[in-house]
């Protein structure tokens, strides 16, 4: 009669079965129960990061805690150098003469702020229009005449602490083709184009519009509440990241979780059933800094452009 009772052949071939069928954990350490007959009975949980399934919450905040000590050691990449200058290409199409790019270049390193193209603008030696019309050459990119507000829906939403950092407007979505348009009003950062095509499934071009002609619209859109989007302070512990962002998790039910750094913001979509939150924090360091804001450095230095000037007077 006892052996009516014993636990037969097909029933442990059926609990590897179901135990191979199941997904493990990302987490090497992960010390949960692995026995398939203990979680069959349930719904499975876990949650998706980057592609790879953890089990639950504490997992993944080790997992992520190291994935964010990862980011936040890298060091942004450095502007592209083989870009002609902006006042070299404006002088080249004669919209500039070198004694005013250096006086540009005079200004602005007095002041210690404003981008060179500003600087043309604010000692009127060249109009908005102009400057952008170099921007997009110097760039390779069409310039964006008009600036629409039709790509701001939530699948294709990028929030806002971004678009401020790095002078941008989503200014147009083709659903045929699943691309982005996005406008640059100063340098164009093919790093966020490509962070931003990760985080939301989507191709990415990249076009330049003026200055303030991108500063109205994110103005208007910083007085919109944004209740999809979640910023904290300067941070420098990753762990303490981790905790904040596994709260969060845990409190939407997220099931997927995607993770960039752009300039000195990390950038987390937490994507469940019915909702998505953006979660963004700054990193506190000071040798980070947002590419959309203001350096104290020269483009090019004076020398070189007496350099320059005295080469082509020798011509």
């Amino acid at each position: 009669m006892r052996e009516l009772f014993k636990p037969a052949r097909w029933t442990r071939s059926l609990g590897r079965r179901l135990e191979d069928s199941m997904p493990g954990c990302g987490l090497a350490t992960c010390t949960g129960a692995k026995a398939a007959w203990r979680r069959m009975w349930r719904r499975p949980g876990g949650i998706s990061m980057e592609g790879v399934h953890y089990c639950g919450p504490q997992c993944l905040e080790s997992a992520l805690a190291g994935h964010l000590a990862r980011l936040q050691s890298m060091s942004p990449a450095p502007p592209p150098s083989h870009r002609m200058p902006l006042g070299l290409l404006m002088v080249a199409r004669g919209k500039l003469t070198y004694n005013e790019v250096l006086a540009a270049l005079e200004a602005q390193r007095r002041a210690r702020y404003g981008k060179i193209g500003e600087w043309f603008e604010k000692l009127g030696f060249a109009t908005e229009q102009e400057v952008t019309a170099a921007l997009a050459l110097q760039w390779g990119c069409p310039v964006a005449s008009v600036l629409k507000d039709d790509a701001s829906e939530p699948s294709h939403r990028v929030p806002l602490l971004i678009l401020e950092a790095f002078h941008m407007w989503p200014l147009h979505h083709v659903p045929a083709t699943n691309t982005l348009y996005l406008a640059f009003g100063e340098r164009v950062d093919h790093g966020a184009l490509y962070a931003i095509e990760q985080m939301l499934d989507c191709r990415t071009q990249p076009c330049v519009a003026g200055r303030k002609a991108i500063a109205f619209p994110l103005e208007r859109l910083g007085q919109q509440p944004r209740p999809s989007e979640v910023q904290f302070a300067p941070l420098r512990d990753p762990a303490e990241m981790a905790r904040i962002a596994s709260s969060y998790i845990v409190r939407m039910g997220a099931e997927e979780i995607r993770v960039r750094r752009l300039g000195s913001l990390i950038w987390l979509r937490l994507k469940a059933r019915s909702a998505g939150v953006n979660v963004l924090f700054r990193l506190k360091s000071e040798a980070l800094h947002s590419p959309g804001k203001t350096r104290p450095l020269l483009a090019v230095s004076p020398e070189r452009w007496r350099g320059i000037r005295d080469n082509h007077a020798a011509e």
